[in-house]
C-alpha cells in the first residue's frame, strides 16, 4: 500500500478577525459576540493528494457530462477529480423520502430477493457472511497539520471547511486510512461507519440486473463502474471492498434502481477482482436493507444524518474518523469572500435584505462531530447548516464563519 506523507503544517495568522462560530479544540482566539463568547481551532488545508483517475463502469459515456450539468441540493466530492477541476459533484438524493416511496422500495426489494422473475421460483433467503474483523490497532497517530493561516482582509469572510461532502455515513478517505494505518479489513470499515449493521449476501447478485442513471447491466459490471468513479483503484484494496459492499447496499435500498449514482467505462482490473470478492454482501439493519450513504471525507468525525438532514437514522449517527487531522487534504479549508459577494448569495437565496453590519449576518449552532445543524441569519431567519453551505458552495457542511471588519 502506498503511504502518504504527513501534510505540512502552517502557522495562524488571525489579525483583526471577529470569530463567528465555536469549534472544539485548541483555543487561538476568542472575541464577545453578541453578549458570548466564541472560541475557534482553524487547521490548515495542504496539497492535494494525488488519486489515480482510471476509465471504468458499463455505463453510457454521457453520464458524466450530465452528472456535472445536473442541479440538485446534495454535494458529493468525486476523490478522482481531487487535482483537477477541484468541483464538487452534485449527484446525491436527500435521504428524507416520504413513507410511500419507503414501502415502495421495500417492496421492490423484497420481490426482487424471494422470487425470480424468470423462474417464477422462489429464492433462497440471504444468509450471514463470515466474519472478517481485524480489530486493528488505532494509535500513533501524528500531530495534527496545524493553524491554517487566516489572511483575510478587511471587508472579507473566511469560511474554513473540513472535509469534502455531507458527511454522512463512510467517509473514503478515512475508509482508506484505516485500512493503511490501521490494517482494517472491509467489514471494520463498514461496521464502524455504519454502527448497527449486519452483513448478509442476497444470494441473488450473480444473476440480477440493477439500473444505475438509467443503465441496466449485470451487478459486478455496474458496482465496479461505480466505484471506479467513487475511489479508484488506487485506494486499498479493502477501502474498495467496502465501498463496492456500500455501493450495492445502497442500489438495492432503493429498489434496484439508483438515479444518482454514475459509472464510468473500462473499470481496471484491481476494482472489479476487489468487487468480484464480495459480490452479493449488502449491510443490513432491522431486517432490511441499510441506507448506506458515503461522502468523500468527514474532517475528523462523521455527521450524524439529522443534523445534516432531517431523518434521525440509527446507524448513520457520529463516528470519529481519526486519521483525517494528520492526513486529510481537505482537513481545514479556508475560503474567503468580499462581504458584497455574500450579501448577494444569501439574500438571493433566502428572498431577504441583510443589515449593514456584516458581523452579525452568521449564528452558527453545531451538532455532533462539529456539523452546523442552524444558521441564524442576520437574525432574521434560521436555515439548516447543510442548506447555506449549499448555497456558498462550501466543501462541507462541518464549518466555521470569520469575518474581518
Amino acid at each position: 500500500m502506498n503511504m502518504q506523507k504527513p501534510l505540512k503544517c502552517a502557522a495562524a495568522v488571525l489579525s483583526g478577525i471577529i470569530v463567528m462560530t465555536n469549534f472544539s479544540g485548541t483555543a487561538i482566539a476568542e472575541t464577545s459576540l453578541s453578549g458570548s463568547e466564541t472560541t475557534a481551532v482553524i487547521t490548515t488545508a495542504a496539497e492535494t493528494t494525488s488519486v489515480t483517475a482510471a476509465k471504468a463502469g458499463t455505463a453510457d459515456a454521457k453520464q458524466d457530462s450530465e452528472a456535472k450539468s445536473e442541479k440538485t441540493d446534495w454535494w458529493k466530492a468525486e476523490i478522482t477529480d481531487y487535482d483537477s477541476s477541484l468541483s464538487l459533484i452534485s449527484y446525491e438524493i436527500t435521504p428524507d423520502k416520504t413513507e410511500t416511496e419507503d414501502e415502495e422500495n421495500k417492496d421492490s426489494s423484497d420481490d426482487s430477493a424471494e422470487v425470480n422473475p424468470a423462474s417464477g421460483k422462489v429464492i433462497a433467503a440471504p444468509i450471514p457472511v463470515e466474519s472478517q474483523t481485524t480489530g486493528g490497532y488505532i494509535g500513533d497517530i501524528p500531530e495534527g497539520q496545524g493553524q491554517a493561516a487566516i489572511n483575510a482582509q478587511p471587508g472579507q469572510f473566511a469560511f474554513v471547511t473540513y472535509g469534502w461532502g455531507h458527511g454522512v455515513g463512510m467517509s473514503q478517505n478515512g475508509a482508506n486510512f484505516y485500512a493503511m494505518y490501521s490494517g482494517w479489513s472491509y467489514q471494520d470499515i463498514l461496521f464502524h461507519y455504519y454502527p448497527g449493521t449486519y452483513l448478509m449476501n442476497t444470494g441473488t447478485a450473480e444473476t440480477e440486473q440493477v439500473t444505475v442513471n438509467g443503465v441496466t447491466g449485470d451487478v459486478l459490471s455496474m458496482v465496479a463502474g461505480i466505484v471506479e468513479r467513487e475511489v479508484g483503484p488506487s485506494m486499498s484494496t479493502e477501502t474498495i471492498k467496502a465501498q463496492a459492499v456500500a455501493v450495492y447496499t445502497y442500489i438495492k435500498y432503493h429498489g434496484d434502481n439508483s438515479r444518482d449514482l454514475r459509472c464510468k467505462e473500462n473499470p481496471s482490473q484491481t476494482v472489479i477482482d476487489a468487487c468480484a470478492s464480495v459480490l452479493g454482501e449488502a449491510l443490513y439493519y432491522d431486517g432490511d436493507y441499510a441506507l448506506t450513504m458515503f461522502c468523500a471525507s468527514s474532517g475528523g468525525a462523521t455527521a450524524n444524518c439529522r443534523d445534516v438532514f432531517t431523518n434521525d437514522i440509527p446507524y448513520l449517527t457520529s463516528v470519529p474518523s481519526d486519521y483525517d487531522a494528520a492526513y486529510d487534504p481537505h482537513y481545514g479549508t479556508v475560503n474567503y469572500f468580499d462581504s458584497s459577494e455574500v450579501k448577494r448569495l444569501v439574500e438571493s437565496r433566502y428572498g431577504i435584505s441583510l443589515s449593514e453590519n456584516p458581523g452579525n449576518w452568521f449564528q452558527l449552532s453545531q451538532g455532533d462531530g462539529g456539523y452546523v445543524t442552524q444558521v441564524v441569519i442576520d437574525g432574521q431567519i434560521t436555515v439548516k447548516g447543510e442548506d447555506l453551505y449549499v448555497g456558498l458552495g462550501l466543501k462541507s457542511p462541518k464549518f466555521e464563519v470569520y469575518y474581518a471588519g
